[in-house]
């Protein structure tokens, strides 16, 4: 029983401490997690992760605005602009596609200049 009430006291944190990440990716944060980390710490990021963390992303892309776009690609990793892109698509959510998409030939351009 005691056993239970651990494993259900660090599911809870856990969660927790994902929810703050989440929030302090709102607040302009970096990404500090490689999505295979993020699969380590809490598994594959749900339908409402992934909603959450490209809400975050465009936030952040509406207040830094267009010169900005290599530094915030950076901030989150390309890899997981390719994720959110990925899922955009899946729940389709054109719009946020065209953004991410776009971002993600800007940073590739940028990168070979």
């Amino acid at each position: 029983m005691e056993e239970d009430s651990n494993r259900d006291y660090m599911r809870h944190f856990r969660e927790m401490e994902k929810q703050m990440l989440k929030i302090d990716l709102t607040r302009g944060a970096v990404m500090p997690l490689s999505i295979s980390d993020w699969i380590d710490l809490w598994g594959e990021p749900t339908d409402e992760d992934l909603h959450d963390i490209t809400q975050a992303y465009i936030k952040q892309y509406h207040i830094h605005g267009e010169k900005h776009i290599k530094r915030l690609v950076d901030m989150y990793d390309n890899n997981w602009i390719e994720y959110l892109l990925s899922y955009n698509e899946y729940v389709e959510e054109y719009e946020l596609c065209s953004i991410l998409k776009s971002h993600l030939d800007t940073y590739y351009l940028e990168l070979k200049d």
